[in-house]
């Protein structure tokens, strides 16, 4: 077995965490001075890599830098895309980022007690959507459910006037069309609000 580190360009390690949470990574997220890492325990060199090209691909053009102790061994690398583009010299990494990270690595100090560490097992996949969105996408889904509500009571109004509409209440059809209208309407925004938020 071995303890895997990938560092990542993520500046905050709740944004690490929801990400690594909505892409199924296991492990505990902990600062690396302006970098963010995950420290996945009691893996192997293959389970390592295929979680530092998964990373990768979520990091969108930075790199990724993934480290594996395995028995006196360090063998470290830079991940793009998915892919390893270069093997790095384990002692060049170390000595260009902060202390913590040798310590993880060599299990002096567990990622557990790390300040703000944040293991992904805390946090579920409705926090981690919610910590992801962007301002842009919170307002577009602030809006839909506006209009949601909207659609909600025409219907209940729809479905009342007809109802009373029935015994023969001119008035209640009135209201049935108004909420059929008023329903139409709301159905009509929610498809452009959803619609531009997925362009967005």
């Amino acid at each position: 077995m071995s303890t895997t580190v990938v560092v990542t360009p993520f500046g905050k390690a709740q944004q690490l965490a929801a990400a690594c949470v909505l892409s199924n990574i296991q492990g505990t997220i902990v600062p690396i001075g302006d970098f963010t890492g995950i420290v996945l325990a009691d893996t192997d060199v293959q389970a390592g890599n295929e979680a530092a090209a998964a990373i990768s691909k979520l990091a969108s053009k930075h790199e990724v830098l993934l480290l594996v102790r395995s028995e006196e061994q360090i063998d470290a690398g830079h991940y793009r895309h998915g892919t390893r583009e270069s093997d790095v010299p384990a002692g060049l990494a170390l000595k260009n980022l902060p202390d913590v990270l040798e310590q993880l690595l060599l299990e002096i100090v567990p990622a557990e007690e790390v300040e703000g560490n944040i293991p992904t097992s805390s946090m579920t996949k409705l926090q981690a959507s919610a910590a992801t969105m962007t301002p842009g996408r919170a307002a577009v889904a602030r809006t839909a459910l506006i209009w949601i509500v909207v659609a909600v009571l025409a219907g209940l109004i729809t479905a009342f006037g007809v109802t009373v509409g029935l015994g023969g209440n001119t008035m209640a059809w009135v209201v049935a069309v108004f909420g059929a209208i008023v329903l139409v309407l709301s159905l009509w925004r929610i498809s452009r609000v959803l619609t531009k938020g997925v362009k967005s």
